[in-house]
């Protein structure tokens, strides 16, 4: 009966174990940037999903302790300052987002905010936003930092108002307001601030400023549309291993079958 007999030599063997060491290495890389990942995910839900706290005034916090934080801040949008976010899609529509700086009532550092979506035939100026332009807001959102271009990404237009990926310091130097964080608001909501009669005012007085007020949120525009915050980091990391370790299980049957001999076989070409 024959024998299978096992015979590496030298050459394959030399180029096959290193490529299966690092084969291996690779899957392994990825089953612990699925941990790592995995990781991040879970903390990014509790970040979102905790209560908004106030932005905090000093600018020399850590972005990163603020990063993916929802929190509120109150000012004053310069409407006419807006930067336009293109290729924007929502329900299937194409627009964009708009980018706004936001001059803080606290004395903080003036911030871009992200107040979400709207068609592409948005209207320049400020008189669009109606009796909302003037009014001091709240906004809530989500601290966010700028993410890469990709490669296929087009480049900014600054002098055309055309931006296809957030550049802070560059909106900076188009806006001409300073200074900025390093950090924008991605804007869950706004609501315009009423404030509390002062003492002394009469209860009619106070009436009139609630009726104003109630007029300013009708004068509202329906856009933008406010952004929703989700989580959206893939997590593919397992397939890459899966597909790692799997090259190497190819890689070591090729090279166990290319030096497989039937005994009976290379005997037989002996005895030739």
């Amino acid at each position: 009966m024959p024998t299978v007999k096992f015979r590496p030599t030298l050459w394959p063997t030399l180029i096959t174990v290193p490529a299966l060491a690092v084969l291996v290495t690779l899957g392994g890389w990825q089953l612990h940037r699925m941990q790592w990942k995995a990781a991040l995910i879970d903390e990014l839900q509790i970040r979102g999903g905790a209560p908004a706290i106030p932005l905090p005034v000093d600018s020399r916090i850590p972005t990163s302790d603020l990063l993916h934080r929802p929190v509120k801040v109150t000012g004053r949008f310069i409407y006419d300052a807006e930067r336009h976010l293109l290729n924007r899609v929502r329900d299937g529509t194409p627009g964009i987002n708009l980018m706004t700086p936001l001059v803080r009532s606290d004395g903080g550092p003036t911030l871009m905010v992200d107040r979400g979506w709207a068609p592409m035939n948005w209207p320049a100026g400020a008189d669009r936003n109606g009796g909302a332009a003037a009014q001091e807001v709240e906004v809530t959102g989500i601290v966010r930092t700028p993410e890469p271009a990709g490669w296929l990404t087009p480049a900014n237009r600054p002098d055309k108002n055309d931006w296809y990926y957030v550049d802070l310091s560059a909106m900076a130097g188009s806006v001409g307001v300073l200074p900025f964080v390093d950090y924008y608001v991605y804007a869950t909501g706004e609501a315009p601030v009423v404030h509390e009669p002062a003492n002394g005012e009469t209860a009619a007085a106070a009436d009139g400023d609630a009726a104003a007020g109630k007029a300013e949120t009708r004068q509202a525009p329906a856009f933008p549309i406010p952004n929703t915050w989700r989580v959206e980091l893939p997590n593919n990391h397992l397939s890459y291993a899966i597909t790692w370790f799997a090259l190497a299980v190819a890689l070591l049957a090729v090279y166990l079958v290319y030096h497989a001999r039937l005994g009976s076989g290379e005997d037989r070409d002996g005895r030739d």
